[in-house]
């Protein structure tokens, strides 16, 4: 549950009185429903308040401190959601909901209040919604759970069917806020969100091993220990994957600024150029490794000018002429023997011509994206051949008009300058 959250959501960066007024809405009902559901909960079925619970709350409020580790794109490792299913299965559905409620106010890092609130509500409804499923479907009973048909029909089904029940939720509550704060249209939250279904099924696994040890096997809290400390462990593991994947990113950084330095008038122009290209991918819908691909090609679009001389490379713009030809294929002859660059090698050869040559609509979409963000770049930030710089608006109708162009495309473009700078460009 808690991998679906602040994960995939962008991070805001205003304060909470430039936020949306629909957030605004969205806030209140999101948090006012789930207090509401928790009383009648409540009032209805009781509150579990033992030493689980509170052994519950700060594994949870630990977890939610610490974070998930990110070991790709879309796919991390985090103890949230395993824990916050166990409180739902352990203690029920209203334990469950104030359990998830502390994941909001633990979150580390500079979080505005509003989002906090937002996603402790988020994660106390998941819970509730878990343990009213499993409490409906399922049972505790040892003298019920005594042979494996019984484990599996009472226990590990209905287990799993809350936690999809409380990832349903999750997801439901996340693509409104992002639909709302971001404007993120939601097959494209659902897009980023499908990356995490293996951990997702993988928590529910490892919680009802948790649960199994716990009630049929009699460890009781023991469970906890032999259970998460493995995950700890694999964790520390990740985390050395990650620290290398970092170590490669600041290599490849190092290369975009050996090309701002021979190009000064290029000085940011490829991190632009990379954000660009990664919000209109999301816009697109296209797939998330090829959001990332895209990504990463628009980062290293300019990297093959490092092999250009110095006078060729400064006041030069990629227009067309000679070394808007060659560049290109300089660079990804540079990276061709990174395989995880291999997706984004296609964008960096053709991110110029396809601005000028028409190809088929199911080859071009990635170059395109990298060569309309590159283009609106130049045009708008670094400046025309003459050295003009243009209004957004301007630059927009001038990439309209350009015949191998393909309209959604462009729009695209559109909805990401809102995204990256609200209420800059109108249509």
């Amino acid at each position: 549950m808690s991998e679906l959250t602040e994960e995939h959501q962008e991070t805001p960066t205003g304060d909470s009185e430039r936020l949306p007024r629909q957030f605004v809405s969205l806030l209140c009902l999101v948090t006012g429903g789930t207090i509401l559901l928790e009383a009648v909960v409540a009032s209805r079925l009781g509150i579990t308040l033992n030493a689980t619970f509170v052994v519950l709350c700060v594994l949870l409020a630990l977890a939610s401190w610490f974070g998930s580790l990110v070991v790709e794109e879309n796919a991390n490792l985090s103890l949230s959601s395993i824990i916050l299913l166990a409180a739902a299965v352990l203690l029920g559905p209203a334990a469950a909901g104030l359990v998830g409620a502390v994941s909001g106010p633990s979150e580390r890092g500079p979080i505005p209040l509003p989002f906090r609130i937002y996603n402790g509500a988020m994660q106390a409804a998941s819970g509730i919604v878990a343990g009213l499923v499993f409490q409906a479907l399922g049972t505790l009973s040892p003298t019920k759970l005594i042979g494996t048909w019984e484990i599996l029909s009472l226990l590990a089904v209905p287990l799993l069917l809350a936690h999809v029940a409380g990832v349903v939720a999750n997801i439901m509550l996340l693509v409104g806020l992002v639909w709302v704060h971001n404007r993120v249209p939601p097959l494209t939250v659902l897009a980023r969100l499908y990356g995490t279904l293996p951990a997702a099924i993988g928590h529910g696994v490892i919680t009802l091993i948790l649960v199994i040890l716990w009630i049929p096997a009699d460890v009781g809290p023991g469970s906890l220990l032999l259970v998460l400390a493995p995950l700890l462990v694999a964790q520390w593991a990740y985390l050395q994957y990650a620290e290398e994947k970092l170590a490669r990113d600041r290599a490849l950084h190092v290369l975009v600024a050996a090309v701002e330095a021979k190009a000064p008038h290029l000085a940011g122009h490829s991190s632009r150029v990379a954000d660009l290209s990664a919000l209109m991918a999301e816009h697109l819908g296209l797939r998330p490794q090829v959001v990332a691909d895209v990504k990463m090609a628009g980062m290293l679009h300019d990297i093959g000018q490092v092999t250009l001389p110095t006078t060729l490379v400064r006041g030069a713009r990629p227009d067309g002429s000679t070394l808007s030809a060659t560049y290109p294929s300089r660079g990804a002859s540079l990276l061709r023997g990174l395989s995880f660059l291999s997706g984004s090698l296609d964008p960096i050869v053709r991110h110029r011509v396809v601005l000028e040559q028409p190809a088929s609509d199911t080859d071009r979409v990635a170059p395109l994206v990298v060569g309309i963000a590159d283009e609106f770049d130049l045009l708008t930030e670094v400046g025309t051949p003459d050295g003009t710089l243009l209004s957004a608006e301007d630059a927009l109708d001038r990439l309209r008009t350009q015949e191998p162009v393909r309209d959604d495309v462009v729009a695209a473009l559109e909805h990401a300058l809102t995204r990256r700078t609200p209420g800059v460009v109108a249509g």
